[in-house]
């Protein structure tokens, strides 16, 4: 994810597309705080909404050299919000909080999607054994038609896509409810 536009949107003043972007980033960056950090929702939002002050007084004042790495400045330094906000840590005295953003913003992508597929595989083990089965067994012979699927779980091709959209229907509201 890059942030490019982020910076440009402040820069030029342009509140409502800074906005935008601002509540597209907040929610994931408040979820890496309790799913990395085992942060409260209270203590994520206050960290990263500390993180954004200083972000927006940063790219106001042409503090931001790279905006293509501007994601991971905003995870380190919602991390630090975070643990300075708990345990009273001095990223001063710490010694590794970024300048300024250097790594690319793929970085972010990748926690995000390794968070998703954990909670997939969350919501895959929550199922009961038969549905768990089924799925597993669609996901590892994508190519298979229902009525491939129907003739090794005996049972009808329709009930062989009943099946599949209920458990893909279950698999949405346990991530629905886990996020």
């Amino acid at each position: 994810m890059d942030y490019t536009p982020l910076v440009i949107a402040i820069q030029e003043g342009d509140e409502k597309a800074a906005n935008r972007l601002i509540s597209e980033a907040r929610p994931i960056l408040i979820r890496m705080l309790k799913v990395r950090m085992n942060a409260s929702q209270e203590d994520a939002e206050d960290a990263v909404q500390m993180m954004f002050l200083y972000v927006i007084r940063a790219i106001q004042e042409d503090r931001i050299e790279n905006p293509s790495g501007l994601l991971s400045y905003m995870i380190i330094t919602c991390r630090h919000n975070y643990l300075k906000r708990v345990n009273g840590f001095r990223p001063d005295l710490a010694g590794d909080m970024a300048e300024e953003p250097v790594v690319e913003a793929t970085q972010l992508s990748r926690l995000i999607d390794e968070e998703k597929q954990q909670l997939y595989e969350r919501c895959i083990r929550s199922l009961k054994k038969k549905h768990r089965e089924f799925f597993e067994y669609w996901l590892s012979h994508p190519d298979d038609t229902a009525a491939q699927v129907a003739e090794v779980f005996g049972i009808s091709e329709g009930n062989a896509w009943t099946r599949k959209h209920r458990i893909i229907k279950m698999l949405k509201e346990c991530v629905q409810k886990k996020q």
